[in-house]
């Protein structure tokens, strides 16, 4: 079964990450980077950006701080903050970001939660509510970082942000936010309730208790805290290790690093906001200068020896960094002279099975990768990419795949079919991997995993998974309600994941490092 997730969240205003009481009050804690990497050492689950005038201001939205975190950060990170259009999703998932919350546009615009999920996947789109009590058992959504009013009934608004296709609830309580005098529980109870797909909540935690009691009473995957972290009251695997002893299924690390703020620091709001505005312009300049400095990973003239496959949709920037961190030079690929040209091929993936496809037919890449690989060229699927080589998917329609592999894509259970405390879709969270029956007496031996223990966590976000036609392709599998299916194939010189490696920690870039070892690259 799937751990709970105990999340970082940092708010953004410039170019620091800042920590107010119900919004206001604002102290400025530290830098962005620094921070998010800090608690990525410390064995956060998830780091969540919001930028907290993105929106009011009309300013660029976090690129640069994506583009960063891909660098030294192997966790998924949700980001949220003046997302208006489907090119602005795109971006960011293309720059390195695994989810993008939306708040504002989609209370103005709520058919762009349904256009978002059929492209990127409904997993990939997490509706973000600000929530604040405004009668006996009633609370209001909120926009604009808690200064707007929307008229919407709160928990009413998060059942219908799934209906429309919203992967994940990511709740904030406005009353609580700050003040360190506990979560809401009356309103994360209400909004539980109602919902079959992943809730994460936030505002007000003040100790391990707070984090025991929201987990176990109520039907939440996930807590996200600032202020106890951000103020050194608890590290973040202090935090986890106490919550595995009391019995709860938590992703266990071995890091323990502090992070630097500067809590004492007071923080001028009026004077910040001039210079936010003032700063405006040349900051946005000088943010897409860097995004397109970092994305030339190796130019045209150099040799690589990795080619990840660029269709458009899907998520390059951490696939890319990932390999660079075990030192492997990969370079991103969108045409057939740099698929003929790679001795080894990744086709990573975010999105929806019907748009990747078309993707790699767009480009004119679907022969070139076909004769590479039964040329014998080595090729690593992921996420979506795993999927894409299998001969059909059932997501949104049939669909035809590559035909790499025999088989077909699938959907998950519904909850209604799985009537199991926890069970919600899409899939999305820590799991570990499973030697499946066939491979019993071997193990992991002459295989992809064969570094890896059976009771690692990997990172899994997704509503569909792949089918082989034949166990024998199956090299791991994973548990995740009463189902148990492929997480792992093998097949000849294919290795796809159904999980993200390149964001599952130091496990998932042990096991990238080995798929290069075992294919002599």
């Amino acid at each position: 079964m799937k751990k709970v997730r105990i999340i970082a969240r940092l708010d953004i205003k410039g170019p620091n990450v800042i920590k107010g009481i119900q919004f206001e009050c604002l102290r400025v804690m530290g830098k962005p980077m620094e921070m998010a990497e800090n608690y990525y050492l410390q064995g956060a689950d998830e780091i969540i950006y919001l930028d907290t005038v993105a929106n009011l201001y009309q300013r660029q939205k976090l690129l640069r701080i994506v583009s960063q975190s891909s660098e030294k950060i192997y966790i998924p990170f949700t980001i949220g903050g003046g997302i208006r259009s489907i090119d602005d999703i795109k971006e960011l998932l293309k720059t390195g970001a695994d989810k993008v919350a939306i708040n504002t546009e989609a209370t103005k615009n709520p058919e762009l939660i349904r256009d978002a999920a059929k492209i990127f996947g409904s997993q990939c789109i997490v509706a973000s509510i600000e929530a604040k009590k405004i009668g006996n058992d009633k609370w209001e959504a909120y926009v604009d970082n808690g200064r707007q009013p929307t008229g919407l009934d709160a928990v009413e608004w998060a059942k219908r942000t799934e209906n429309l296709g919203a992967g994940e609830i990511f709740l904030t309580s406005v009353d609580m936010d700050g003040t360190e005098n506990g979560l809401d529980l009356e309103l994360i109870k209400r909004i539980s309730e109602v919902l079959s797909i992943p809730l994460v909540v936030s505002g007000g935690v003040k100790n391990i208790d707070d984090f025991e009691e929201c987990f176990r009473k109520y039907n939440v995957d996930g807590i996200a805290a600032a202020s106890i972290f951000h103020y050194k009251k608890y590290n973040i695997n202090e935090v986890k290790e106490e919550l595995f002893g009391r019995g709860l299924n938590i992703r266990r690390t071995s890091s323990s690093g502090m992070v630097d703020t500067f809590p004492e620091q007071k923080y001028d709001l009026i004077n910040y906001n001039k210079f936010t505005l003032r700063q405006l312009e040349d900051e946005v300049l000088k943010n897409i200068a860097v995004i397109q400095d970092d994305n030339v990973i190796c130019d045209d003239q150099e040799e690589f020896d990795i080619g990840v496959i660029d269709y458009g949709i899907n998520n390059l920037k951490s696939v890319i960094k990932a390999f660079e961190k075990i030192g492997r030079k990969a370079k991103w690929i969108d045409n057939s002279e740099d698929v003929n040209n790679a001795r080894c091929l990744v086709l990573p993936g975010v999105g929806a099975f019907e748009n990747g496809i078309n993707g790699l037919r767009n480009k004119g890449l679907i022969e070139s990768i076909k004769r590479r690989v039964n040329d014998g060229v080595p090729l690593l699927g992921i996420c979506l990419g795993m999927q894409l080589l299998f001969d059909e998917s059932e997501e949104y329609g049939i669909h035809k795949g590559l035909g790499l592999i025999p088989g077909k894509v699938v959907p998950l259970k519904s909850t209604a079919d799985v009537r199991k405390k926890g069970y919600k879709v899409p899939h999305i969270g820590w799991n570990e991997l499973r030697i499946p029956s066939h491979r019993k007496d071997r193990g992991w031996n002459d295989c992809v995993l064969e570094t890896s223990q059976s009771n690692n966590a990997v990172y899994f976000v997704h509503t569909y998974f792949a089918k082989p036609d034949s166990i024998e392709n199956i090299i791991a599998t994973t548990v995740y309600g009463d189902q148990e299916f492929c997480a792992v194939v093998q097949r000849e010189n294919i290795t796809a994941m159904q999980f993200h490696p390149e964001k599952s920690g130091e496990v998932g870039l042990e096991m990238l490092r080995h798929f290069l070892e075992m294919n002599n690259l």
